[in-house]
């Protein structure tokens, strides 16, 4: 199972797991520089459902050392892992991306932040998007949010919002072709 000291579940409208995605302070520890990634995906940390995603939050340091030397993060080529990457990031390492698309799967996260060139997101095959709580509950009562979403869908990106709200019922994610809700942990809160 996701050790669940270092990930958050996302669940699907039905309530399903969908996958897990791990906390960027796992992935790589400034203070010491000692990266603890390679060990994310191991047999100890898959799901009992083999179908549940694997979510790897990356910065734009690491993405470049992946970039530079894809064949080094082998364990993060696996069909069901995704790297989680946001807009600064992307665009920052937009040119050289297409190059690692054919073994790696990329999610954007921080979905629409200001100043966004909507030409450079439409343009790339993200596998998913993740929305914010903020921009999640500004966005969702808008007529337009229905439209934005099935394009998403037509396009076979999934989309799910991370959020330390419970989820909506089932029959609005579907409506609203949201494929899953992460459950955020508050930044208040103690650590289980």
């Amino acid at each position: 199972m996701y050790n669940p000291y270092v990930t958050e579940e996302i669940r699907c409208p039905a309530g399903t797991l969908l996958g897990s995605c791990y906390s960027k302070p796992y992935l790589l520890d400034d203070v010491e520089e000692t990266n603890n990634n390679a060990d994310i995906v191991a047999w100890k940390n898959h799901s009992a459902n083999e179908a549940a995603l694997m979510i790897i939050p990356v910065g734009v340091k690491q993405l470049k050392k992946i970039i530079a030397a894809p064949e080094q993060y082998h364990y993060w080529q696996h069909e069901q892992v995704r790297l989680a990457i946001n807009y600064e990031a992307f665009k920052e390492c937009r040119l050289a991306l297409p190059e690692i698309i054919p073994v790696f799967r990329f999610w954007l996260i921080d979905f629409a932040p200001p100043s966004v060139d909507w030409r450079l997101i439409e343009s790339f095959p993200f596998a998913g998007i993740v929305l914010s709580e903020d921009f999640f509950n500004a966005n969702y009562q808008k007529f337009t949010f229905p439209f934005l979403l099935s394009s998403f869908a037509e396009r076979e990106i999934m989309v799910i919002v991370r959020s330390t709200q419970p989820a909506p019922p089932a029959e609005v994610m579907r409506a609203l072709n949201i494929a899953g809700w992460q459950h955020q942990r508050r930044a208040s809160a103690p650590s289980p």
